[in-house]
């Protein structure tokens, strides 16, 4: 491996540490950052000997400072995020609020987006998993099982034919059983994580 490369790693490992760092810090924030501390590095690079990982690690630890250091500095600086008192009501809307033909779903989904309390991953969490909340599984344990429609025909002397049509259709066990586990338990981990974010913030 080259110095040169040697080097890039060193770059590249400390500003992946910054970036786990600043975790918590609005992407809006988060990424001018990184790329104005990535620009202080390759300015400071400039006056180092190729071969000087040492001197370029003491230069971004001094000159620099350490990943959480700098996540702490800049939340510092941030506002408080502030809630809406109808922001406690998002992770329950998104639960149950399907069975309000569907609509409180929609609503719920509507605040969880334009509210400062959730990042972006919390919003995309609330939304897809998963959509209508615990009204998928009511679908599920309400639709039509597979059951034979039978009619016969026939008369004196004439053969009775019965004829036989499945309706609806049935999982078998091994999906039916995970799908069940997966549509109760997703929305309610999922309501409550928001809740827990909503409470910390």
């Amino acid at each position: 491996m080259s110095t040169k490369h040697g080097n890039d790693d060193i770059v590249s490992s400390y500003l992946s540490e910054l970036e786990s760092a600043l975790r918590n810090v609005p992407l809006a924030r988060r990424q001018p950052l990184i790329d104005e501390v990535a620009e202080h590095i390759a300015k400071g690079r400039a006056g180092l000997e190729p071969g000087d990982e040492v001197g370029l690690r003491n230069y971004y630890l001094d000159q620099v400072g350490d990943p959480e250091t700098i996540s702490a500095e800049a939340a510092a600086d941030l506002a408080p995020r502030s809630g809406r008192r109808f922001d406690v009501l998002v992770p329950w809307l998104l639960l149950v609020g399907g069975f309000a033909f569907v609509i409180g779903w929609f609503v719920g989904v509507a605040l969880l987006w334009t509210s400062d309390i959730w990042g972006r991953k919390d919003k995309l969490l609330g939304t897809l998993v998963l959509p209508g909340g615990l009204v998928a599984l009511v679908v599920l344990l309400t639709r039509p099982t597979d059951s034979p429609d039978c009619s016969s025909s026939g008369g004196p002397r004439i053969p009775t034919v019965t004829h036989c049509t499945a309706t609806g259709f049935t999982l078998p066990p091994a999906v039916s059983i995970p799908l069940f586990l997966v549509l109760l338990v997703a929305p309610i981990v999922t309501a409550i994580h928001l809740d827990r974010v909503r409470r910390r913030t």
